[in-house]
């Protein structure tokens, strides 16, 4: 009963976010479209990579949003600072500039958020989209293999419950079809348009070529299939061994070169009782409080970016 009410009460929470997403952009678009035919040719380059992150957002709405956001941050930090420096003591000058930098600083801090996120949502997309395709074409090519249609596979997987990022790939493939009246070949070139992954591309592009010219669609599939899962046990061989070598890393940078560097500075303080101006007791509390967690946290974080998300 508990799990109930707390899926109820994200679904309810989650239509209240997408309307106020939704109202956001709607009114920075119509605020600001007329005046941004300039900033519309500067960043022309943004249109592919926000086509390509999977936000169902055109590149003139999101660019008056993140225009819209960067005014935002700066008038908000702007008045913050300002008031904070009215009830400071201090010259005039100082009083008018000071708000004026904090808040040219959060308007660049937030225009460039906005200008890598699209990237950085292709980026995911493309790695979970490359991690799954392999299940996936075997899959088709087991449905394949039972006498299914082209069309009629990418509808039996575009049906699949999974949330997995290259099954709504498949969905926007399926839903061209069925609401824009596209045949197959067609869907598949404008999905080859949307996806930041050169794999599933070259998948596509090979679906069309097949489709097209009458060749053998099972052959196809099987072949791709074999060749995606070699690849991808070739990948996990290799991140295998790259995880051995963090590991040693960790060993030797955290756990061995702090020892010696405690050893080391504990001799050092029996001697000279400094180094470089510093105290030994602060080197040692450096090594112990600082570079010990800052480097684990950095381990942890490369170890993360590494691993396999399925």
């Amino acid at each position: 009963m508990k799990d109930e009410k707390k899926n109820e009460k994200k679904k309810a929470a989650k239509p209240q976010s997408q309307g106020f997403a939704r109202a956001y952009w709607r009114f920075a678009y119509t605020h600001l479209n007329s005046r941004m035919g300039r900033f519309y040719k500067t960043f022309a380059g943004m249109e592919d990579k926000i086509r390509k992150s999977g936000m169902r957002l055109t590149y003139q709405v999101y660019l008056c949003g993140m225009v819209f956001a960067t005014v935002v941050a700066f008038v908000a930090a702007f008045g913050v600072s300002l008031g904070i420096e009215l009830a400071l003591p201090g010259s005039v000058v100082v009083r008018a500039i000071v708000p004026i930098m904090i808040g040219i600083i959060a308007g660049v801090v937030t225009f460039g958020i906005e200008f890598v996120i699209p990237s950085m949502r292709a980026g995911g997309r493309k790695k979970r989209v490359d991690e799954e395709l392999a299940y996936v074409v075997g899959r088709m090519a087991v449905l394949a293999a039972s006498g299914m249609t082209p069309e009629n596979i990418f509808r039996q997987i575009a049906d699949d419950d999974s949330n997995q990022q290259v099954i709504q790939e498949f969905r926007r493939i399926v839903r061209d079809m069925t609401l824009l009246g596209m045949d197959l070949s067609h869907a598949l070139q404008e999905e080859r348009k949307r996806t930041g992954s050169e794999i599933f591309g070259a998948f596509l592009d090979g679906m069309v070529s097949t489709s097209s010219s009458g060749a053998d669609i099972d052959a196809y599939l099987l072949k791709q299939s074999k060749t995606l899962m070699a690849d991808k046990r070739l990948k996990t061989k290799q991140f295998s061994e790259t995880l051995g070598v963090v590991a040693e890393m960790y060993t030797t940078l955290l756990v061995v070169m702090p020892l010696i560097l405690i050893i080391l500075f504990a001799v050092m303080g029996v001697i000279v009782g400094s180094l470089g101006g510093f105290s030994i007791n602060l080197l040692i509390e450096l090594v112990v409080y600082v570079l010990v967690p800052f480097g684990g946290i950095m381990m942890m974080v490369l170890a993360d970016s590494m691993m396999p998300r399925r």
